[in-house]
């Protein structure tokens, strides 16, 4: 059984690190890393995705790259900053019990690896389930219920980081990437710079 969930795309960086061009319509074998996150989310929860954008026009270009799945767009909410603004956003026009939440920035999302933090969250029912890297959450490949996420939110300071938004939830589930299989560690992967395109280990991905 898939969980009821919609998956939420944040997608509004700017990619200072990756240089002039917007890193999410960079291509990664023939695909941009936005199309081959949206569609990895959409096969994982069959469900199409809410990308969260900066803008109308940010919106237009991503939505010109996404091929296979037919996602809604958001613009991220002024009041906060980062990735919470784009997911506070999208919360507001979620109808499910669930979100998954990652960035759009993740060429290499296993929906065999979501499916598993789905599946955690519908046998214990907390708050939410995030993989654990480094001793440290991974918000951006998260399950989490919508209330719960919500009221995080909206008690948190607007600059809190999505880390420190997902750390107030009470239960969370963690999941340590080192003790998983591969498909949850290649998933976690993300792309910074141009020669991260070059590693990450596609081709062995199990999905």
């Amino acid at each position: 059984m898939v969980l009821d969930a919609t998956p939420i795309v944040v997608a509004g960086g700017r990619s200072l690190r990756f240089g002039s061009r917007d890193k999410l319509v960079a291509e990664l074998n023939g695909r941009p890393l936005i199309d081959r996150a949206a569609v990895a989310v959409a096969r994982a929860t069959r469900t199409d995705p809410i990308v969260a954008t900066r803008d109308r026009d940010h919106a237009s270009r991503l939505d010109d790259a996404i091929d296979g799945v037919t996602p809604s767009f958001v613009h991220d909410d002024e009041e906060y900053e980062g990735p919470v603004a784009g997911v506070a956003a999208a919360l507001d026009t979620v109808d499910t019990p669930w979100v998954f939440v990652c960035g759009g920035d993740m060429p290499w999302l296993s929906p065999r690896a979501i499916r598993r933090l789905g599946e955690r969250a519908e046998h214990l029912s907390p708050a939410g389930v995030v993989p654990v890297s480094g001793g440290h959450p991974e918000p951006l490949h998260g399950v989490y219920r919508v209330n719960d996420l919500r009221r995080a939110i909206e008690g948190a300071c607007p600059r809190t980081s999505l880390r420190g938004v997902v750390e107030r939830l009470s239960p969370l589930v963690t999941v340590p990437a080192t003790h998983a299989d591969d498909s949850l560690r290649h998933s976690l992967a993300d792309v910074d710079e141009h020669a991260d395109l070059l590693s990450g280990g596609a081709a062995t991905i199990t999905q």
